[in-house]
């Protein structure tokens, strides 16, 4: 098995299977050495040169199957597939069509499920014309950027030349101008296999106002109705045949308008950040198993769940400052009711800075998972945790001075 970067998905292969692991990751760190079988520290950026060592290993030392977590790379892992000669695995046109926002909505539209309007424009002449067709407002962001990253929400056709300029600056050759939908979001995570869909869980997802929608947390199991959890099924299985992806994971989005379901997305990896632990413990899926068996041609393998209830927060701010809260709450709090442990994380420690959550550099600043028997109990203990941490921000004069980073969607 050949692992394109992505530590968790290396931790739980030599956790939880008999599988000898090729790593291929530059800068390795001592644990990455040590956890991997067949480490390759190579530059990530140069495909022609992963493919000629990983061809040079796979010579002595076959691989089955080639995986990665990280939505940059899935196109070289279908590269890899089909220069190692392999029989399953995604392939590099499909990746593609899901790395570029454009070509998703395009496929899903002839494949006949429902998008957004939108338009790709390179000037922002361009992007102000295609706002005013499509009709404002509307959603500009990167052609081929993944979640929320260089999302913004505008009204103007002057917000929107801005925006458009913003992300021809920021080194993207193209941008996208979406029909702004309103409605709740969802997310599902899906396994496809030797054409079978298999969605393996559902998320309601919960996204902060315009103009950045950060994604302030998420309840799984979703709470729909049948009819419309088999709606959504439906929908992802017809997205990913559209998309041509097979032998393979995905994360989609989708939001129920008005005038009912609109896909969005489609990230072909599994969901990153901390909430996968949690939705592993709900679900009986572990994601970078099913990724692995997928890869395989095989079907997902469920376990028993060890909760029937997940739910998560970001920590999020209205105001920018300084950040105070007891340190201590972070390593464990008594009195919660449900017995799956939490995980409570913070990004920046007592004293320093914080910024309002639609902040050029603002966002997620932590986050709080919780897992256990139902949602009102999460719920509760939410609460306990909130005032155990006794979070505050004092006021400062430039706060997003002391601020270095880009904003953050969620986790």
């Amino acid at each position: 098995m050949l692992v394109l970067s992505g530590q968790r998905t290396l931790r739980i292969l030599k956790e939880q299977t008999d599988y000898e692991v090729g790593f291929v990751d530059e800068g390795m760190s001592i644990e990455q050495l040590m956890l991997a079988d067949i480490p390759l520290d190579v530059d990530l950026d140069d495909w022609d040169s992963v493919v000629a060592h990983v061809e040079q290993l796979h010579a002595t030392q076959p691989f089955d199957a080639v995986v990665t977590g990280v939505e940059r790379l899935v196109p070289l892992a279908g590269r890899l597939r089909a220069k190692l000669g392999l029989a399953t695995g995604i392939t590099e046109e499909a990746a593609l069509n899901c790395n570029d926002k454009a070509a998703t909505h395009r496929l899903l539209a002839a494949a006949g499920v429902p998008v957004a309007v939108n338009r790709v424009v390179d000037t922002p002449a361009l992007g102000v014309a295609a706002a005013e067709d499509i009709g404002l407002p509307v959603v500009v962001k990167p052609r081929s950027a993944s979640s929320a990253a260089g999302l913004m929400y505008c009204e103007t056709g002057a917000e929107v030349a801005d925006a458009v300029t913003d992300i021809l600056t920021d080194g993207w050759d193209s941008a996208l101008i979406e029909e702004f939908l309103t409605g709740p979001e969802f997310g599902v995570f899906a396994s496809r296999v030797n054409g079978r869909t298999t969605v393996l869980f559902i998320v309601d997802g919960e996204v902060g106002p315009p103009p950045k929608f950060v994604k302030l947390g998420g309840v799984f199991p979703s709470r729909l109705p049948a009819d419309r959890l088999a709606e959504i099924e439906l929908l992802s299985d017809k997205a990913l045949t559209a998309v041509g992806l097979d032998n393979w994971v995905a994360s989609l989005q989708f939001m129920l308008t008005a005038d009912g379901f609109r896909a969005g997305e489609i990230n072909p990896r599994v969901s990153g950040g901390q909430g996968v632990e949690l939705i592993a413990a709900v679900s009986g899926y572990e994601p970078s198993i099913v990724a692995v068996d997928a890869a395989l041609g095989r079907q997902p393998e469920r376990s028993t769940p060890k909760a029937a209830t997940g739910l998560y927060r970001s920590i999020v701010f209205d105001e920018g400052g300084s950040l105070d809260y007891r340190t201590e709450a972070l390593q464990g709090i008594h009195g919660l009711e449900a017995h799956y442990p939490p995980l409570v994380e913070l990004d920046v420690r007592p004293g320093e800075a914080v910024l309002p959550i639609n902040h050029a550099r603002g966002g997620a600043f932590g986050r709080i998972v919780l897992a256990g028997d139902d949602l009102e109990q999460l719920e509760r203990d939410y609460e306990r945790i909130l005032a155990a941490l006794g979070m505050t921000v004092r006021s400062e004069a430039e706060p997003e001075a002391t601020v270095e980073r880009k904003h953050t969607s969620c986790c």
